[in-house]
């Protein structure tokens, strides 16, 4: 598909992500009286013409999305393709909210803090992206690596990844599925996830490793990043069990490139509990 046909179909679906989350966050009426408003705005200063252009294209928002990503400490260290924002209008599955690399500098006292014996535990990556979690996570003696992404694109250049590490490449997999349909490996669990679904998709993940649970316990637990509105939604399963919640700052080269400018990342460490 040519370039300019494919922004002027990315818009939309921008504002349809942007309505969502607007849902998500602020209920059906407040969110279409925002979107009424913004709508009312754009006519007044904009005519009915202009309005048509700028849902269809929005030349900042490409350009931001087209822009050549800076490349990353950890990437020019360990030669990877981990850095840079991607919307989920761009790619090939609507299911994701948006691509960012975790912060290493983060991640690694999270995982580090964990209540866990490393090597009994299974590392899996919900929403994956490039991999950068699991290749922080293989610092640690997991006894397996796995990423779980949808978007085929992002999977390619995870794999790719992947093969540029001998050490990775043994025990990292790489499996291309929708997160709600995924079957959990045997033993104890631990599952990562970087703010990668919307509200509704969460729901259907956390309601397919309950079901899978009950069928076959065993020790999970679930590590949440970024979840400043998501803690609700997981707060709503009862087997879920929340044992804290801690920030880390991020070094100043992570915090430098952060693509919404944190200088600091959540981590919320729930335990699973079917008996509950």
């Amino acid at each position: 598909m040519p370039q300019e046909k494919k922004d002027r179909l990315i818009r939309p679906l921008l504002q349809l992500q942007r309505l969502g989350l607007s849902i998500e966050v602020n209920g059906w009426r407040s969110a279409i009286a925002d979107a009424s408003q913004r709508l009312s705005r754009s006519l007044r200063n904009n005519g009915v013409a202009g309005t048509l252009q700028r849902m269809v294209r929005n030349p900042k928002a490409v350009d931001k999305v087209k822009a050549p990503p800076q490349i990353a400490l950890f990437d020019r260290i360990h030669g990877t393709d981990t850095s840079g924002f991607i919307y989920g209008a761009w790619l090939s599955t609507l299911f994701g909210t948006a691509y960012i690399g975790s912060s290493p500098s983060s991640l690694r006292p999270a995982l580090a803090a964990l209540p866990i014996v490393h090597k009994d535990f299974t590392f899996i990556d919900l929403g994956c992206g490039k991999g950068r979690a699991l290749f922080v996570a293989a610092e640690f003696p997991f006894r397996r690596l796995i990423g779980v992404e949808m978007a085929g694109e992002l999977c390619e250049i995870a794999r790719a990844n992947v093969v540029t590490n001998p050490e990775w490449e043994s025990r990292i997999s790489i499996i291309k599925q929708h997160a709600k349909d995924f079957v959990y490996p045997d033993g104890p669990l631990l599952l990562y996830l970087y703010n990668p679904f919307f509200a509704p998709v969460l729901r259907r993940v956390l309601k397919n490793l309950e079901r899978q649970l009950r069928q076959s316990p065993r020790p999970v637990f679930v590590l949440y990043a970024d979840n400043p509105r998501f803690t609700q939604v997981l707060g709503a399963f009862p087997f879920l069990r929340e044992l804290s919640e801690t920030s880390y700052p991020l070094s100043a080269e992570d915090a430098a490139l952060h693509a919404l400018h944190r200088t600091e990342e959540w981590y919320t460490l729930y335990s699973a509990d079917v008996t509950r």
